[in-house]
């Protein structure tokens, strides 16, 4: 708390200003006399004679004191003063709420659809899932600004939270598209890569934030001028918001003109695929970018907005303030037609006078890229650090107990002689479940790297050894080994001591892909070892791929259950025992509702697809088309 802090310097103030003259003034009395005498020229003479008398040493001590109190109260008043004014600034810059701001509904919705899915238990699948708490930070940017720093820049909260949804429309999408291979195929696992760098530290950064709504920023018609040394980062970051707001609300009434040079200058040579973006259109050239403008819009289209480099040539100049005469239009260098923004390193930027001061979302190229990889309907592979394949393990045995029992499929629990453990810091659960999905263990930069992306590695190494240490503590007791091992330079589980579940459900798998006479007992053993998604109450980024393989491998066993089946009704058991894994599934839906009609339940069917149909419009992914059985 603050408040102690702030009394004790009170006090020390107070003893400074207040002491000394207490003090000078009952020893050596007051400075000024009270009945002010002349000094006479026999005054004079005799101090001339002799200056150095006890009352004048006397008395030129007591003035020097009284100087240096005079100069150390000067010194505490002006930072006093200066402390104060720099107080007052701050909160007359604070922005106040406005209605908009203190409804949450439309961030919320975005928000909604950062979280895993759990198994149901219908076959009408649940709708996409809602956000939980981790309960710890995993990040401490939150800054007065509201906003979160990414390697390569900074983004205002909501901007984040719609990166957050954006990327978990991109497992949504994965899950609609997958299918399971016949048997005897292997499976194609070439689209489970990792999100972009920026897109899962903005996820590991919000994992236990909730969305927050923002006033959009509102570019004038006319044109504004960007200036500065982030002139170009400010530029993309308008151009990301305004795709991300965009791609959530099709309703928006904004689109963005640019063309393919100012696209190649912002984002590099290489620039991803944006043409079938909602909201962007991308001429040849800037001047084609003015003449599109140029045009008015049909009524109920989309109001649009310019996003080019300020043109140097005069008559240029003149064309295009004729174009933005009422066209909204974002000009990348001076403007001499209009305001220009300055914009600093971190993004704030003065709106000339009376402007105001704000914060904008500043990227540089490679977070611009990152970001982008999500908005386009099939983002582009993006490498990922090898790991080493952990050892095969055999189908599991029955054994003795073991000490430690790790339970990672559902909510994650430790065990420590069958009583349970309570881990107080999320980041050690963590470590925990870490461990368990790498049984042959990992690097301490990995480690630490998994858990916090995006920070600088002398951070999460320290970050990482206070957890592990807090760690012990939670787990070890009076003559117990502790389960966590260090060999290497490589962090892993004791396995003579440590029982996991879900290496038991990857023992199986490696199994059922190996059996080739009487398959259905192993995949029936794979369904039944599979209790849930991986810490499926936890929304860790670096999860979401190692959940989806699993998720496929589970998906695999029932649809290779389903094929084999004696007939519709057992085929159909097995299919929506697969729906309630995956509801974004769209094969096993066409497969559901093919098996419906051949029982002659054509309503059913029907009914099925429409629902599956909402389904994906609600989450974001509206299909190309109406669903229908093929």
């Amino acid at each position: 708390m603050k408040w102690p802090r702030q009394i004790a310097s009170a006090v020390v103030v107070t003893a400074v200003l207040a002491g000394p003259p207490i003090v000078l003034t009952y020893t050596a009395g007051w400075p000024l006399p009270t009945h002010p005498t002349h000094p006479t020229q026999e005054h004079l003479r005799q101090w001339l004679s002799d200056p150095l008398t006890e009352d004048t040493l006397i008395a030129g001590l007591v003035l020097l004191a009284w100087m240096l109190w005079l100069l150390i109260a000067f010194l505490t008043l002006r930072t006093t003063v200066t402390r104060a004014a720099a107080t007052i600034r701050r909160l007359r810059r604070l922005p106040l709420p406005t209605p908009m701001q203190a409804t949450a509904t439309g961030m919320a919705g975005a928000a909604a659809l950062w979280a895993p899915t759990t198994t149901a238990t219908t076959t009408d699948a649940p709708p996409a899932p809602t956000p939980t708490s981790t309960g710890e930070h995993p990040h401490p940017q939150q800054a007065a600004d509201a906003g979160v720093d990414v390697p390569g820049g900074w983004i205002p909260a909501d901007t984040a939270h719609q990166i957050a949804a954006a990327g978990t429309l991109v497992w949504l999408r994965r899950r609609r598209l997958y299918r399971s291979p016949p048997p005897g195929q292997r499976r194609d696992d070439s689209d489970l890569t990792a999100l972009p760098p920026t897109v899962t530290a903005v996820q590991a950064a919000l994992a236990d934030t909730p969305a927050t709504p923002a006033t959009p920023l509102r570019i004038p018609t006319g044109g504004i001028g960007l200036t500065g040394p982030a002139a170009t980062d400010a530029a993309r970051g308008i151009l990301l918001t305004t795709l991300l707001r965009t791609l959530r609300d099709t309703t928006q009434s904004t689109t963005i003109v640019t063309s393919r040079t100012d696209l190649h200058t912002l984002l590099g040579p290489h620039t991803l695929p944006l043409h079938d973006l909602p909201g962007l259109t991308v001429t040849d050239t800037p001047a084609d970018a003015i003449t599109t403008i140029t045009h008015p819009p049909h009524p109920g289209l989309a109001l649009p907005m310019l996003l080019t480099h300020a043109p140097t040539d005069p008559d240029t100049a003149a064309r295009l303030a004729t174009a933005l005469t009422h066209t909204p239009g974002v000009l990348i260098g001076t403007w001499t037609h209009g305001p220009n923004w300055h914009i600093t390193p971190d993004g704030h930027t003065e709106r000339g006078t009376g402007g105001g001061r704000t914060r904008l979302c500043v990227l540089t190229a490679t977070a611009a890229r990152d970001l982008v990889a999500v908005l386009t309907p099939t983002p582009p592979a993006v490498a990922v650090p090898r790991q080493r394949p952990p050892a095969p393990t055999p189908l599991p045995e029955a054994s003795p107990p073991k000490l430690f029992t790790l339970r990672v499929l559902g909510n994650p629990t430790l065990w420590v002689a069958d009583k349970p453990v309570t881990i107080r810091r999320t980041a050690g659960l963590q470590v925990l479940v870490a461990l368990a999905v790498h049984p042959d263990g990992t690097t301490t930069h990995d480690l630490a790297t998994t858990i916090w992306p995006g920070l600088a590695g002398h951070t999460v190494a320290r970050r990482l050894y206070t957890t592990l240490s807090d760690l012990r503590k939670d787990i070890t007791t009076a003559g117990y080994p502790h389960p966590i091992a260090h060999t290497d330079d490589r962090y892993h589980l004791d396995h003579h001591h440590t029982d996991v579940d879900l290496w038991r459900l990857n023992a199986a798998i490696d199994h059922a892909s190996t059996t080739v006479a009487n398959h259905a007992p192993a995949h029936q053993a794979v369904i039944d070892l599979y209790t849930g998604d991986i810490a499926v109450n936890h929304t860790w980024p670096w999860l979401d791929l190692i959940r989806e393989k699993t998720r496929r491998h589970v998906i695999d066993a029932h649809t290779t259950l389903a094929t084999s089946a004696p007939d519709p009704h057992t085929r159909l058991h097995h299919l929506q025992n697969a729906l309630r894994l995956d509801p974004y599934n769209e094969h096993l839906h066409h497969q559901a509702a093919n098996t419906l009609a051949t029982l002659g339940r054509h309503h059913d069917a029907d009914a099925l697809l429409t629902r599956y149909q909402q389904r994906l419009t609600d989450a974001g992914i509206t299909p190309p088309h109406p669903a229908v059985r093929r």
